[in-house]
């Protein structure tokens, strides 16, 4: 008799237990809606700065205005830019620098940035054929790994951290100042989605990683509003030296085939190394939340 009650109270509460795990993973089944707004261009090189790395890449690059925006249900999670300093148009996507996607928007949003912004191109395929071919540009992404959390058979001080990379087609470093991120270190990141993507459809890509003194920041359960930190907020405490900003920039366009102006580097023109400038101050026709930087 003992038996049989043990057995229903463990029925009992394996069901409300299933029926909790169910009530919880409902609000993120949700519909997730994105929208692509204002002059984007077709066909062309990518380059994607993400998160800490992107927000403190963008106050460097000389990106101009705005040109076009990625909204995730209403809220604007990607900025667009082209900056007039490359020699051929490039699409520059600075993404979640303001709000952090959930876990399970990372992959539907790295595939419809891929699928938006694909960087392909038809080239006619020679002079006596009209007809063309479809060509892959490639694409070139930044974002951060974490150096205490790093696993290495050599410990390095945080102070001497390099950047790292991932790369969807086997190659040496791209520069000698520049590591493979390596196994076993894992990435849950949007960058890293996105890297998948671009590999599925057999587009060169690679991710620069900075390194970052902090913790990863665990995903949110929900989608924030857009927010611009104060220059006090933890968000902004990841800087790097110009030098380094350097390295990385060169290497993000070298990747992408993408030549700047003679005599373009990474520079803040800010004293405020936090400072962005306000929409009010400038604002594009991308609607609210449009940047120059």
């Amino acid at each position: 008799m003992a038996s049989i009650q043990s057995e229903t109270h463990l029925v009992q509460n394996t069901e409300l237990n299933f029926r909790t795990l169910i009530h919880c993973k409902t609000p993120y089944l949700r519909e997730i809606a994105f929208k692509l707004v204002g002059d984007v261009l077709e066909n062309k090189p990518l380059v994607i700065a993400s998160a800490r790395a992107g927000a403190f890449w963008a106050k460097g690059a000389q990106l101009g205005e705005q040109t076009g925006a990625i909204y995730v249900n209403k809220i604007q999670v990607g900025l667009l830019f082209r900056p007039t300093w490359a020699h051929e148009e490039a699409n520059v996507l600075i993404s979640e620098a303001f709000t952090h996607l959930p876990l399970n928007f990372m992959h539907p949003y790295a595939k419809y940035v891929v699928e938006q912004l694909k960087p392909t191109r038809h080239v006619q395929s020679s002079p006596e054929i009209l007809s063309c071919l479809l060509t892959n540009h490639r694409a070139s992404l930044l974002d951060t790994y974490s150096s205490p959390t790093y696993s290495s058979l050599h410990p390095i001080p945080l102070t001497d951290a390099p950047i790292r990379y991932l790369s969807t087609e086997a190659s040496q470093a791209p520069n000698a100042a520049i590591h493979p991120f390596s196994p076993p270190n894992l990435l849950q990141s949007t960058s890293a989605a996105i890297l998948l993507q671009l590999r599925l459809l057999n587009i060169s890509s690679a991710l620069l990683l900075l390194p970052s003194p902090h913790l990863p920041i665990p995903p949110p359960k929900d989608l924030a509003p857009s927010n611009i930190p104060s220059s006090t907020s933890p968000e902004y405490d990841d800087t790097w030296p110009a030098d380094t900003m350097n390295v990385a920039t060169h290497q993000l366009l070298s990747f992408d085939e993408v030549k700047p102006d003679e005599g373009f580097s990474w520079e803040l023109k800010s004293k405020d190394t936090a400072a962005l400038v306000s929409p009010k101050q400038r604002r594009s026709e991308i609607g609210e939340g449009g940047m120059y930087l």
